[in-house]
Formats: structure tokens, C-alpha cells, sequence
């Protein structure tokens, strides 16, 4: 779900701590085999494994219960003591709280941490703001028991998603969810089982004023009088229905044993998308083309009476345009003014000022959510005559879209569309260092709702990105010494979606620690051992413009393979491992966003030493990428290797496997070429 600003401090509360310590004493019997357990047969590098699960959520009585019982098997597995509660939209607060540790011997350490407020970084870059809790002196070995429960406010539906699959092993768990009301059973929506890159968590945090459930919740809408799920599970298991006619009572539930990891590929789509799941939730209408007009009919609603509280926004965009801009140059110009104000969203802790309730309160206080800043961008845009509509987007990062969920949970972020020479541009300020023109890869690519005419919505498309919007170029100027070291510069330049990813990785950091995340991404292409050191001061705050980093390197180059000294023409390859190593796939092939590398190194040998045979040019081309090397010498003992790299595209199905494959095996193959060397070379491993 999707986090309320105001929830991030004031709407997660912790209430009965007191109670759950002596809650925290009646804890399942462990048994012999849970002691004994040292592996997992059917994964024995597993590093932990869940022995026991219960995942209980009441809208009768407004809250959700989570108790797991895990062991730690390896050191490895020492980090899931490490626990963190996901906030979402509904805010609310946190009761009977328990945990223990229990080691080898019997000794218990009862848990004494408290929930604290934390963003965390998963997997795409997706940021969680979640309250996180920490068990103590986890061994290898240990027992970890811990639960907690989560209670909503007075009349809230929270339909929940039941994560059956994680990154452990689970050798039982057990779902029930019982609805507000009990009402007969309605056919027509169960989507067919699926393991597919389908619709994402209810969890995952993105801010936004949107602090409402569509159709039937704090909306005004229609009360929701039936329920449904969308299950994401092995053909033959899906939740059951119970009914108590005479007590108007029903649940759902599930349970499961021996449920598999998910599967850990690399470049794989979003974790918690491609995982056994089941996504439940309320409606009042049976088709989802339905659902999703009456939404938007909401949403429509509600952003426009956002966009009316206007007050000074006029006087505002006058002091940033000129009358005689050209449409473009006002879009660019207001753009630019509401990139530089404070963004919420971004902020580690998250900031939780109240939530806006119009553009002009955020122009006001010059600070809002995502949301909230592109809703004054399209509120400036309107002021100064240009047509603006919204569009509310999934994160990509997370999920995809999917019109048979029928839920705005599955709804991260809205952005604004303008018209420039007849063609949509999608822009997003509220997007942290996004230059103009770009748009942020999380919403790009994506299916979501689209403001129309006259209060109507329609589902529409964000236009997919292009490598045009994704550059690295890099150049490197090397002198090889006669012990086989270089020494030498480099230059590296980020652009568009590579340099704005960066800037926000480094948003929260000091000069240092700025310095360092430069230095080891670099120091990560380069030979082991190599000295990497920054030597200009990069422009991080900045939204629009190239982020460039200037480096002294020094370390090993030259190797000798048995026969010869050769020295690898790429070298910002020279640590890089095949991309698609497995013969065969069954799961997509994800990136984030297409992307190009211009690479560029100059390499000059000492007096004593001669170039050998340089290695042929290589070439690899598809219908969406596009490689290239050249070799050559250069002046009296240097050589010059380029590579362009071009990926035009993001998402592979499995069935493209083999295409994409060839084309990264013969990448790897060209990457991986060396020029020999002749002559005496005092290398140091000689």
C-alpha cells in the first residue's frame, strides 16, 4: 500500500508493550527436529530456513497478526534477525509485540528493541519506509520467534496480500482473512492461476497525498459489499471459503507446506512480483472496465479539487515566465522551479509534515510529496494557459499493472503530460534530481489512469524507456610501466536516468561518503587492487546536466597468461562477469531501463616494450542492441579500443532467452579481449 505523509510519524503508533513482554511467554513448544535442524535437504546452502509462519488479518475487529518462527543454519542467515514492518496507506498502531531468541543450549534472550523508523532500499531501487525491529545474539543455530499486531482504524477495509513465497524456505504457513461482512459467494473474478510478472505488493512505500482506498472506503463511495482475490499460485492450491450461514460469519484461508524460495535469477523482474502470492480485494462491482471508470471518476475528483485551491499560484508563475516565453520555455522554466523545492519523498527519515490540502499550500511552504509537487506543477502549467492532465502509475520497480486487481493499491505515483508539437512529453518534477524531458524509469513503461476531458479517466500507457535518456561514458588514459602497473586518469560522465539514480543514492550523504560511492563504483570495473582516487568536486545537487567524476587510478594491468604478458583492451570490463550465465531460462529477463556505455581507453607502453597482435573488432547486433569494438594503434607505442554498448529494451519474455543470450555471450567474448605484449616486462608477479 501506499504511505499516508502524515502516517510516517503520527499515524504508526505502539500501544501494549508492556503486555507483550508477558505475552511474550507463551511461544509454541519447540521440537526435537526444530533442534536438530542444522540444513535443509532440499536447499542445503539454504542460509535460514521459516519453520512456521501465521499471517491473520480481522477487518471485523480492524487488524492484522503476524507470528513466524525461523532458524538460522549458516552466518549468513544471521541477517533475518533483522526485522522490519512495511507502512503502508492506513495508518496504524502497534500492539503485542514479543520475540526471543533461543539458542543452542536452551539459553532465551527475550526481545528488547523497538520498532524505529527507517527507509530501505529493495531490490530495483524501490524505497520502503518500514518500522524495524532487531532480535539479539543471534548465533548460528539460533531459534528466532517473534509477533506482532497491527491494528486499523475504526471501519477501515484492509484487504491484504498474502506473500506465500519468500526468499526462505518455509516449511509451513497458514493465511486467514475474514472480510467486514459475510455476503454470498460471487463467480466471474477469480483470475487464473499465474505465476507470471503480474500485480505487486500491498506493502511497498511510495508517498503521495492520495491517502484513500478507491470505490467504497474514505472516498464516499458506494459501501463495499463483496470481496475477491487475484491468486499468483502453482496450478492446484488457492485459498478456500468457510461460511457460518447462522452467524453470518466467513473467512478465508490457506495453508501450505515445503513452499519453495522464490527464484533468485539475475536481472530478474521485481522480487515480490514474480512470488506466489494472493492479492485480495473489495469491490462493489463485478467487472473490472467498472471498477477502474468509477476510480478513476474518484481519482478525477480529487486531484482537480487539489488543483482548485490555487490561491497565489498565478502571481507565482508570473515572477518564473515571461510573456513572451515560448509554451516549451515556460514548461522548462516552471519545471525547473519546482524540481529545486524540498521533496518529502526523498528524505531519510521520511519527513512528516501534515499533507498538503491544495497546490497552494505547497507553494506556500515550498515542500511537498512527489505528488504533491507534480500536482503544483500541473497547477503552474494551467496558470500559464498550457493543458496539463495526470496520470497515476505503478512503481516498476515493484509491480505492473493488472486491470483484474481490482484496487488503486496497485497505484504508486502520479505525473504530468503536457503537449509539445503534437506529441505527449511526460514529466516529474516530484521526482528527485529528474532532468526535464525524462521520465523517471519506476513510472516509465507502465499502464495506470489518465486524466481525459470534462472529469473522465481511461486506462492508458507511459511511453517505455529508451537508451537516449541512459548514458555512461567513460574514457580512460593509461601508462603501463615496465613491472606491468598503470597509472593514469579517467573520466567518467553520467547522463539521464544513470545520473539521476546516482544523485539520489547520494542525496543523504556527507562530502566523504559522496567521494567514496564514486571511487567504488569505479574502483568495481577496474583490475583488483586497483588505487582509485576522486580528484573533482561532482555536481550532485544539481537537477539538469552531466554528473562527472574525474579519477588518478593506479594498480595491476598487465598479466601473464603461461606464454606471454598481454593486457586487457577493456578495462572497464575487466572485473565483469557474464550477464546470462544459465544455458536456459523460464522466468523474464528484467533491467531497469534501456541504457548505452561509450567507452574510450588510451593505453601507452614503456620504451622497452611492443604491442603484439591487437584482437580483432567485434560486433553483435539484435532488433534492440546494438555492440561494437574497435582496436588500433595509436601514435608511436600506444593503442586506442572503443565499445559502445546499446540496450534498447527492458522487459524479455523467456521465450527471447536464447536471442538475448547469444547476444551477451558474444559481448562477454569481445569484452574479454587482450593484446599481447612483446618484450622484456620486469612485471611485479614475474
Amino acid at each position: 500500500m501506499k504511505p499516508h505523509i502524515k502516517s510516517l510519524v503520527c499515524g504508526v503508533l505502539f500501544i501494549g508493550l508492556a503486555a507483550s513482554r508477558s505475552f511474550a511467554a507463551d511461544w509454541p513448544a519447540i521440537t526435537p527436529e526444530e533442534k536438530s535442524m542444522t540444513s535443509v535437504p532440499q536447499h542445503p546452502d539454504a542460509p535460514a530456513v521459516i519453520l512456521y509462519r501465521e499471517d491473520t488479518t480481522d477487518d471485523t475487529k480492524n487488524f492484522h497478526t503476524v507470528y513466524v518462527r525461523l532458524k538460522v543454519l549458516t552466518d549468513a542467515g544471521r541477517k533475518y534477525a533483522n526485522v522490519e514492518i512495511p507502512v503502508g496507506r492506513s495508518p496504524f498502531t502497534i500492539s503485542q509485540l514479543s520475540g526471543r531468541t533461543v539458542h543452542a543450549d536452551g539459553r532465551i534472550i527475550p526481545l528488547e528493541d523497538q520498532p524505529v523508523d527507517r527507509v530501505v532500499v529493495r531490490d530495483h531501487g524501490v524505497r520502503v519506509h518500514v518500522k524495524a525491529f532487531t532480535l539479539s545474539s543471534v548465533q548460528v543455530g539460533s531459534i528466532l520467534d517473534y509477533r506482532y499486531s497491527l491494528h486499523f482504524p475504526e471501519g477501515s477495509r484492509n484487504a491484504p496480500e498474502w506473500m506465500v513465497q519468500s526468499e526462505l524456505l518455509v516449511k509451513k504457513e497458514v493465511f486467514k482473512f475474514v472480510p467486514t461482512k459475510y455476503q454470498s459467494k460471487t463467480e466471474g473474478l477469480r483470475a487464473p492461476n499465474s505465476t507470471t510478472m503480474t500485480t505487486g505488493t500491498a506493502s511497498m512505500t511510495t508517498d503521495s497525498p492520495n491517502n484513500y482506498e478507491m470505490v467504497g472506503n474514505s472516498m464516499g463511495g458506494e459501501p463495499v459489499s463483496e470481496y475477491n482475490w487475484v491468486p499468483y499460485l502453482p496450478s492446484g492450491k488457492g485459498p478456500e471459503e468457510h461460511v457460518i450461514p447462522q452467524a453470518l460469519y466467513k473467512w478465508v484461508d490457506l495453508e501450505m507446506s515445503d513452499v519453495p524460495p522464490s527464484i533468485q535469477d539475475p536481472a530478474m523482474p521485481p522480487a515480490d512480483s514474480m512470488r506466489w502470492r494472493v492479492d485480495f480485494f473489495y469491490r462493489n462491482t463485478a467487472k473490472p472496465e467498472d471498477y477502474w471508470k468509477s476510480a478513476g471518476k474518484s481519482w478525477n475528483k480529487h486531484v482537480e479539487s487539489f488543483l482548485e485551491r490555487k490561491k497565489g499560484i498565478a502571481e507565482a508563475v508570473n515572477q518564473v515566465v515571461a510573456a513572451s516565453d515560448s509554451p516549451e520555455a515556460k514548461i522548462q522554466k516552471i519545471y525547473a522551479a519546482v524540481s529545486q523545492m524540498e521533496n518529502q519523498s526523498f528524505a531519510n527519515p521520511p519527513l512528516a509534515p501534515a499533507p498538503s490540502a491544495g497546490a497552494e499550500d505547497v507553494l506556500q511552504k515550498r515542500s511537498g510529496s512527489h505528488d504533491e509537487l507534480n500536482r503544483l506543477f500541473v497547477a503552474m502549467l494551467r496558470a500559464a494557459g498550457i493543458p496539463a492532465p495526470m496520470m497515476w502509475v505503478p512503481d516498476r520497480g515493484r509491480t505492473t499493472f493488472d486491470p483484474n486487481f481490482m484496487s488503486t493499491d496497485q497505484l504508486d505515483a502520479e505525473i504530468a503530460i503536457v503537449q509539445l508539437g503534437g506529441q505527449d512529453v511526460f514529466l516529474d518534477p516530484g521526482t528527485r534530481f529528474c532532468p526535464y524531458g525524462v521520465l523517471n524509469w519506476h513510472y516509465a513503461g507502465s499502464r495506470g489512469l489518465r486524466q481525459g476531458g470534462n472529469g473522465s479517466t481511461a486506462l492508458a500507457d507511459t511511453p517505455a524507456p529508451t537508451y537516449k535518456q541512459a548514458n555512461i561514458q567513460r574514457v580512460a588514459r593509461l601508462q603501463l610501466t615496465d613491472k606491468g602497473t598503470m597509472e593514469g586518469t579517467l573520466a567518467v560522465g553520467f547522463s539521464g536516468q544513470e545520473a539521476m539514480v546516482r544523485r539520489q543514492q547520494a542525496a543523504n550523504l556527507d562530502v566523504n561518503a559522496r567521494k567514496k560511492l564514486l571511487e567504488d563504483e569505479v574502483g568495481s570495473w577496474l583490475p583488483g587492487g586497483t588505487q582509485v582516487t576522486l580528484t573533482n568536486t561532482s555536481e550532485w545537487d544539481k537537477t539538469e546536466g552531466t554528473l562527472v567524476g574525474k579519477f588518478k587510478v593506479a594498480g595491476p594491468l598487465a598479466t601473464n597468461n603461461g606464454q606471454r604478458w598481454v593486457v586487457p583492451v577493456h578495462v572497464f570490463q575487466a572485473n565483469e562477469k557474464p550477464l546470462l550465465s544459465s544455458p536456459q531460462r523460464d522466468t523474464p529477463v528484467y533491467f531497469d531501463y534501456a541504457s548505452r556505455q561509450v567507452d574510450e581507453v588510451h593505453i601507452i607502453l614503456p620504451a622497452n616494450v611492443e604491442w603484439g597482435n591487437l584482437p580483432s573488432n567485434a560486433q553483435a547486433k539484435t532488433g534492440y542492441a546494438l555492440y561494437t569494438t574497435e582496436q588500433k594503434r595509436e601514435g608511436t607505442n600506444g593503442i586506442f579500443a572503443s565499445r559502445d554498448m546499446t540496450m534498447n529494451g527492458a522487459l524479455f519474455a523467456p521465450a527471447e532467452y536464447k536471442e538475448l543470450k547469444d547476444f551477451y555471450d558474444k559481448v562477454a567474448a569481445g569484452d574479454q579481449q587482450t593484446a599481447a605484449l612483446k618484450g622484456l616486462l620486469h612485471a611485479q608477479n614475474n
